[in-house]
């Protein structure tokens, strides 16, 4: 039994609803009656097998039986001598979970349920595992592999070898012969070996002859262009396909009952010549090219036993595929005969073979495999010459100078098997003869994927001996390795059954295929070496079967669907069946069914009445058998038969017949359509006809899913079929598992089909595909069962495809009928309750939907031709017309005619030869009320129309309400579950808001402008995209049909050269409003704000020719304010005043060459006093003009104090005229700093950036001048929070390059609002504050993000580049304070309680040192102590407002972003000192630690070293950096410290340092009490060890931000010692070192 064999409680009770049991007979006579086993009344049986002289058997409970001969032990009871007549239990195998039983000749073997074997029996070609020759008792069979242990799940049993299959596909073998697939010769394996030619493939079923074995394999899947190019049918062809080019190697079709193998295959990597194809393969050799019209006589029976193959008398032989007859190998020179004529036909070896012999590669291919002379060397007879050159010795001569010309002496079966594999890859699509030739989308790959239906799409594989053609290969060689049975390759194979020397396959459509030795008529049919189909009575399917040594038992659906069987080939003689106690009568004639029969395709007739036949050459059908009940399976073994039979004492056993039955009569019928009627309605001539048609694609969308349909149905048969034969569970299978699924498709098809018959498709293709469905005459009157010939293919058509419609209302019925026969809480009875549920409601939508196709193809019927063909539409069903139940146009004329349809999708108004039609989505249905005017009226709202309607009566207003109301919801939910939501009377409204697309005739932003996305009444608004006709769009939000907040826009480029012109950002009311991004054609980026389309407020221009960046105030789309240009093309910098795009105001440039110059601009022109100062100091004052050019009078400074006094005239970088007095520096000190000089002609810090702090005091709510206040700035955050969400999901959508994850974790956590307004603050509340802050300036969403970027952008622009001057470092700081000072008033705003600094003074705070300064900063424990007092003494509640400064909040928060700029600017500035500072700290350092501290002055009990660093006392002299190592560390972090408080804080943990260190070394437990003398040496040391590149510039950036507050404190008297020590390397005379 191949399934699982779980034991669980819901299997245990479908078990129990069989009392199967087992019955054995010989022959076909009517009298026979099957015994039975009085051992087996009371026990359920689900196998039975057969051996030479013995028999298994397997019961429900997993107990194996045997009886019959023990000679070889293969009963399993510990006997060789043993010989029974009743069944007796195999001891040996209790508590084994046995679910499987196969009988070989004289061997047995079981499978269990955790995919164990064991065999025993005999075992002399090691077919039971083992080296032992015989085994009496069952003995496990062990299969090793590198992978893992395998799992059987399938065991079958020849004459000598044995095979196994696994879970994962696998096959395993073991015995001898060929037949094993190893390459192992007639050598014994007793040790189970994987077949490698298997590997990467997985086999389904496997079956062992006698010498030989099958297989079926799943084909490789290879990719599917599309539906219609593969004809949708897996009968279309093989899909093997050639490993070179990826093309199909072969395709096989039927002539007749044969099976054809057609190669019209050119591979592109073949670089021999190719001679035309080979048309198809005869049964015992390739085809010759004969005299056309000639037919072969049927040879007499003598031949026929002889071994010589023919073909039928009924098979037709075409002009162009004529086959020759060939007789066996021995006799290659036998005469020919013609049929019906006297004419001789040449022999063989008269014809011209290089003439009339076409041979292609697949014939060299075939060739090279066959007739490997390494393959045959063993057949050759005694005595024979065993070269390879006399190989052909067993060769028709006909075909030698054929094969000399195709035979290499490389090729191998791998090779071979490579040509026809299937290849992985994805394959180009392939334009066939018959495919469409039309562009149509492919439907079918919508439904793909779903449901695998790869069961269905199988090979058949042979190898072994192949004496009687048992192999199916087309000759009688033996092959030692697997090769594919090509006719069998599109024919769904499910199940193959091996006998002694013939075969059968039978497929998923009831057919079975037969091959093999067929002396006794044991095929069906004249014997072939290749399959050929078995012709039933009444067209039965077969769907079991069974092989003997010479007969076939066949297991088919009967009346009532109770299974019958049918007998093939050979009886027992006469005197055998005497000795069984049977007399020779009659056969029994068939009762006459009560259900009508359908037409049999075939002529077959039944077999003649006759007293004794010794065989039976078609089949014969045991009546007989139907005594013994429900039979479920058969055996047979040498002239042996038994099977399993199930009484149906509870119904349950034909209940489930039926429905197997069924599924597999429904199968067949879909198949055959599928292969025949539904080919001919994809070939390209039919779809043709229907090109531009409405039918096409809606026919195309019907085929497709037709074709996916048979597959599950396949799927299913299959699965039932297992169900009834006891080798799959009712609860497995995908019918009730996938229920949903399986509904789903089966409502899909119902759509497609009512679709269809909307349109009267089928009528219409009836008749203009007449001609090609003609050919079909047969096909239709057999599955319609009509004995008049089909005229009318319209009606016939639509019968066919509602077969599978007709087939819910039964699925309902039985599937209600076996649950109950299962527990109520069973896991079956539910499954067939929801399942049955299910069906029942798929029946009603069917039965609903097909209603109302009828009633709309009725209306297209009837109402006007032009009006139905513009408005037909195949998904477009009518609900409602105002003929029928009026509906008026208020205010409508006399003479108007007004018609108002309202379908599923649409409501249309029809004027006279015109009509307009809404879509139902953006229809909005309200009542009115009434007034004395309009009564019963109710009002439509669409995009730029709205309709006023008025009904005969408030009942049927109502009713159009409810109608409209109605269809429109169902349009908006269609495709997904929502829950109702009904209103007060029980009426579902539609949404208001809603999805849509229009395209306005007048829209006010231009005509024939579409816009698709969210609507409300009438007009767009929400997310959505607005579409040109000139290629311009809008993606975004929209309100009342305008673009409003967050958008993105694209205009194209108007030619070549230019690019397309891109805004994403804010608008308003169809306008560019608020801050956003825009590229121009040309190139340039601006990014900043709009105002009504316009650039206006703080933004940044990027140009690209030439190159600049402006950063400033805009107004009107042009420079106005204040703001920063950087020219890269003129080589300078200005900062200042604009008006109009023009330098308009105060301002200074900075150029490359490092002039500066300030004045005062007007229309872009420098004029007026200025002051100009170049790199080396020089500086002048005076009259200035553009250029710069010194122009009057003025005062020109030099470097060391000298001026020169008079008129200056001449451009600076050129030559200058000079009129005046020289004068020479003679006040003592320094000459004046430019400081003062510099600053007169600019803006100041509060005049500059204004614009951006005004847009954040608009963003949180300002108006004007007003301070907005705090609950209003707190709202205005959250709407742009929320705006900023949609933000995202938009960015989101378009894959924008922006981590949205952390802005939005980052938006959700600024939602929360801190602790505020409670007129204290707390230390809490802080921390809560700078925590929120600190979130706030990095999310550029927020307000104070927003701020801060523009703030950092225009500071960048200022002092990065051309603008890092040293001169302009006091601008910088101005700046840097500014910026703190306006940040922290607008965050006043949301915290109001933080402390007012703006009217009062910032004094910091004097201490009284006394003049012997000391700094006693305690010992350790002192300092926890410290600590634990101060945390006492601070109390989380208390007020801490007042320790709150500007500087303190805002310093880590800006400054980090603004300080690369500024120590650049600090470097430059003192570049000179540093370059001096580094020196001197160079020289210094290269001393040891106790040089320098020597030097240095510091005392000696202060020398401290590591504690490592004592073990050697004697090198300490010579030891370098290994003093103060921790404060040194800690200095030297005040380089990657941002703000004057954390770069303090560096310094006060160097101070805490060196106290660690020195109180760890004093052996007084008191503090130690620090002066300056002892302090500033040990202090300098640390300064001189730790490093610092840019001391001088770390000290000045502190001093010129420092908190004014900590001036004169304890870090105030930290950074003076800092500063002194900085100062004193500096100036350190150092000549003596």
């Amino acid at each position: 039994m191949a399934a699982n064999g779980d034991d669980s409680e819901e299997k245990t009770v479908e078990l129990s609803k069989f009392h199967s049991q087992p019955y054995s007979w010989k022959g076909f006579l009517s009298t026979s009656v099957p015994s039975g086993y009085d051992l087996f009344t009371k026990k359920d049986v689900i196998k039975i097998s057969l051996g030479n002289q013995h028999t298994a058997f397997l019961t429900s409970d997993h107990a194996v039986y045997c009886y019959g001969s023990g000679e070889h032990g293969q009963l399993g009871h510990g006997k060789f001598s043993d010989v029974t007549k009743k069944p007796v239990l195999v001891s040996a195998l209790k508590g084994e979970n046995v679910i499987d039983v196969v009988c070989g000749a004289e061997h047995t073997g079981v499978v269990c349920a955790d995919g164990i074997v064991f065999c025993w029996g005999n075992s002399t070609k090691g077919q039971c595992g083992t080296t032992e020759e015989k085994i009496n008792t069952p003995k496990q069979v062990t299969l090793e592999d590198k992978t893992g242990d395998p799992f059987v799940t399938q065991l079958s049993c020849g004459d000598s070898h044995t095979l196994a299959l696994t879970n994962q596909g696998q096959v395993w073998a073991w015995g001898a012969g060929s037949q094993l697939g190893c390459g192992t010769g007639n050598s014994v394996v007793s040790t189970p070996q994987k077949l490698t030619a298997f590997c990467g493939r997985k086999v389904l079923k496997i079956s062992c002859g006698s010498t030989f074995s099958l297989a079926i394999l799943q084909k490789v899947k290879t990719s599917i262009t599309s539906s219609v190019q593969s004809n949708g049918t897996e009968e279309d062809g093989d899909s093997s396909t050639c490993i070179a080019c990826d093309e199909d190697a072969f395709s096989v079709h039927e002539e007749g009952d044969t099976l054809v193998v057609t190669d019209n295959h050119i591979c592109v990597h073949e670089k021999k010549s190719v001679l035309p194809s080979l048309k198809s393969i005869s049964p015992d050799s390739l085809d010759g090219s004969v005299q056309p019209k000639k037919k072969w006589t049927e040879p007499n029976e003598a031949a026929s036993d002889n071994g010589t193959y023919t073909l039928d008398d009924d098979d037709e032989v075409s002009e162009a595929e004529t086959q020759i007859r060939v007789t066996n190998l021995d006799d290659a020179d036998k005469s020919f005969t013609e049929e019906k004529t006297g004419d001789v036909v040449p022999r063989p070896n008269e014809l011209d073979v290089d003439s009339r012999l076409p041979l292609n590669t697949t014939a060299k291919q075939y060739l090279m495999k066959q007739l490997r002379p390494v393959k045959l060397v063993s057949s050759l007879p005694n005595g024979g010459d065993r070269s390879p050159n006399k190989i052909f010795n067993f060769v028709p001569r006909m075909l030698l100078s054929g094969i000399e010309r195709l035979i290499s002496p490389q090729g191998t079966f791998l090779g071979n098997l490579k040509a026809i594999m299937p290849k992985g890859g994805t394959a180009a699509p392939l334009v066939r003869q018959n495919s469409i030739l039309v562009e149509l989308p492919s439907m079918r790959s919508l439904y793909e994927g779903i449901f695998d239906d790869s069961p269905l799409q199988t090979e058949v594989w042979s190898w072994g001996r192949g004496t009687m053609g048992q192999l199916g290969q087309g000759d009688t060689l033996e092959r030692p390795q697997p090769a594919i049975i090509k006719q069998l390759s599109s024919k769904g194979i499910v199940n193959v059954y091996a006998g002694t020397s013939h075969c059968i396959a039978v497929g998923s459509n009831g057919q079975a295929f037969s091959w093999g030795a067929s002396s006794d008529g044991q095929l069906g049919h004249t014997g072939q070496l290749v399959p050929k189909r078995i012709k039933m009575p009444g067209n039965a399917l077969i769907w079991g079967a069974a092989l003997g040594s010479n007969h076939t038992l066949l297991l088919t659906d009967g009346p009532s669907f109770q299974p019958d069987v049918y007998y093939l080939g050979k009886q027992p003689s006469l005197q055998e069946l005497r000795n069984e106690g049977l007399t020779p009568e009659s056969p029994q004639r068939e009762p006459k069914e009560t259900t009508p029969k359908r037409r049999p395709m075939s002529s077959v007739s039944k077999s003649p009445t006759v007293k004794y036949a010794a065989r039976a050459k078609q089949p014969e059908k045991m009546m007989f058998m139907r005594k013994s009940g429900w039979v479920q399976s058969v055996a047979a073994r040498g002239d042996n038969c038994a099977c399993i039979s199930d009484k149906n004492s509870s119904g349950y056993a034909s209940i489930l017949c039926e429905l197997s039955g069924t599924e597999r009569l429904m199968y067949n019928q879909l198949s055959t359509i599928k292969a025949s009627i539904l080919k001919s309605l994809q070939n390209t001539d039919t779809l043709k006809l229907l090109a531009n048609s409405t039918y096409l694609y809606p026919l195309r969308k019907l085929l497709d899913l037709f074709v996916t349909l048979t597959g599950v149905v396949g799927v299913h048969s299959a699965h039932m079929t297992g169900a009834v034969q006891r080798t799959h569970f009712l609860g497995d299978l995908p019918l009730l598992l996938k229920a949903k699924d399986v509904t789903g498709l089966f409502e899909l098809y119902a759509k497609a089909l009512c679709d269809f018959v909307t349109l009267s498709g089928f009528k219409h293709v009836g008749g203009v595909a007449g001609e090609i469905l003609k050919k079909h005459e047969s096909t239709f009157s057999e599955l319609l069962t009509k004995e008049e010939k089909v005229t009318d293919f319209g009606p016939a058509l639509r019968k066919l495809f509602q077969i599978p419609i007709v087939r819910v209302k039964s699925y309902a019925y039985l599937l209600g009928k076996l649950q109950l026969y299962f527990p109520e809480d069973s896991h079956e009875r539910q499954l067939l309750r929801e399942s049955s549920c299910m069906w029942e409601n798929v029946q009603s939508t069917i039965d609903a939907s097909m209603a109302d196709a009828e009633e709309t193809k009725a209306f297209w019927d009837s109402c006007p031709t032009k009006l139905a063909e513009s408005l037909k539409l195949p998904e477009r069903r009518l609900i409602r017309d105002s003929r029928k139940i009026p509906l008026q146009l208020v205010g409508a004329g006399r003479l108007s005619s007004n018609w108002f349809l309202l379908f599923n999708d649409s409501f249309v108004h029809a004027q006279f030869t015109s009509h307009t039609v809404h879509s139902l989505a953006l229809v909005w249905a309200e009542p009115i009320p009434d007034t004395d005017q309009v009564k019963n009226a109710l009002q439509l709202t669409m995009p730029e129309k709205t309709l006023l309607l008025n009904a005969n009566s408030q009942t049927e207003k109502a009713e159009w309400l409810w109608s409209i109301n109605q269809t429109i919801d169902a349009v908006l939910t269609a495709g997904r579950e929502t829950a109702e939501v009904k209103s007060p009377n029980g009426r579902v409204p539609p949404k208001l808001a809603r999805p849509g697309r229009y395209t306005f005739t007048n829209h006010p932003q231009g005509k024939d402008v579409t816009f698709e996305g969210m609507w409300l009444t009438g007009k767009p608004h929400g997310s959505g995209a607005l579409t040109w006709p000139d290629g311009r769009k809008y993606s975004g939000n929209l309100i009342n049909g305008l673009q409003n907040g967050f958008g993105w826009s694209i205009e194209p480029a108007s030619d070549a050269d230019s690019k397309a012109r891109v805004y994403q950002g804010q608008w308003k009311e169809g306008k560019k409003e608020g801050r956003g991004f825009l590229r121009h054609p040309n190139g340039d980026v601006y990014l900043g704000a709009f105002r009504e389309d316009r650039c206006c407020g703080n933004g940044i221009l990027q140009c690209v020719s030439p190159a600049s960046i402006y950063v400033g105030q805009w107004e009107d789309d042009r420079f106005h304010g204040y703001g920063v240009k950087d020219d890269s093309l003129q080589g300078e910098k200005y900062m200042g005043f604009w008006a109009d795009d023009q330098r308009h105001g105060d301002g200074f440039v900075i150029t490359v060459d490092g002039v500066y110059y300030e004045g005062s601009f007007s229309q872009d022109k420098l004029q007026g006093n200025g002051i100009l100062v170049s790199e080396d100091g020089t500086c002048f004052q005076g009259q200035l003009a553009s250029g710069p050019t010194l122009n009057g009078k003025g005062t020109l400074t030099m470097p060391n104090g000298d001026y020169v006094d008079g008129v200056f005239n001449g451009k600076w970088a050129d030559e200058v005229k000079i009129n005046g007095t020289f004068n020479k520096y003679t006040d003592e000190g320094p000459p004046p700093s430019l400081a003062r000089m510099l600053g007169q002609n600019t803006a100041s810090a509060d005049a500059k950036w204004s614009d951006i702090f005004s847009e954040c005091w608009q963003d949180l709510g300002g108006d004007g001048e007003s301070k907005p206040d705090c609950m209003r700035a707190w709202s205005s955050v959250a709407a742009l929070l929320a705006v900023g969400k949609r933000e995202l999901e938009f960015l989101e959508a378009l894959q924008a390059e922006v981590d949205i994850p952390t802005m939005r974790k980052a938006i959700e956590e600024l939602e929360r609002i801190p602790q505020h307004n409670r007129n204290v603050i707390t230390t809490n509340d802080l921390k809560d504050i700078e925590k929120y802050l600190s979130k706030a300036v990095d999310l550029p969403i927020h307000p104070l993000g927003r701020l801060t970027e523009n703030l950092v952008n225009a500071f960048r622009a200022s002092y990065v580049g051309i603008g890092a001057h040293q001169l302009l470092l006091p601008y910088a700081i101005e700046e840097v304070k500014c910026f703190i000072k306006k940040t922290y008033q607008i965050i006043r705003i949301l915290f109001p309680e933080l402390p007012d600094y703006s009217n009062k003074p910032r004094t910091p705070v004097v201490e009284q040192t006394p003049a012997d300064f000391y700094y006693d900063y305690g010992d350790a424990s002192n300092k926890e102590e410290k600590k634990e007092g101060q945390a006492k003494l601070g109390n989380p509640d208390e007020d801490v407002s007042q320790l709150i400064t500007p500087e303190s909040l805002l310093h880590p928060l800006l400054l980090p972003k603004l300080c690369p700029a500024l120590l650049t600017m600090y470097a430059v500035k003192n570049s000179d000192e540093n370059d001096r500072y580094l020196d001197r700290l160079n020289r210094l350092n290269r001393q040891l630690d106790m040089s320098l501290m020597a030097y240095l002055g510091v005392d000696q009990k202060f020398w401290l070293f590591e504690d490592s660093v004592y073990s050697e006392p004697s090198k300490l002299k010579e030891m370098k950096d290994v003093s103060y190592l921790e404060a040194i560390h800690t200095l030297e972090r005040i380089s990657t410290a941002f703000s004057p408080a954390d770069k303090l804080r560096v310094i006060e943990a160097t101070m805490e340092a060196i106290d660690v260190k020195v109180q760890s070394k004093e052996e007084e437990e008191k503090s130690h009490v620090w002066s300056m003398d002892d302090l500033f040496p040990l202090f300098q040391y640390v300064v001189t060890r730790a490093r610092i590149a840019y001391l001088g510039s770390e000290i000045q950036f502190i001093e010129d931000l420092m908190d004014p507050g900590i001036i004169h404190g304890r870090l105030g008297i930290l950074m003076t010692t800092l500063k002194a020590c900085y100062v004193q390397i500096c100036n350190e005379n150092l000549t003596h070192l």
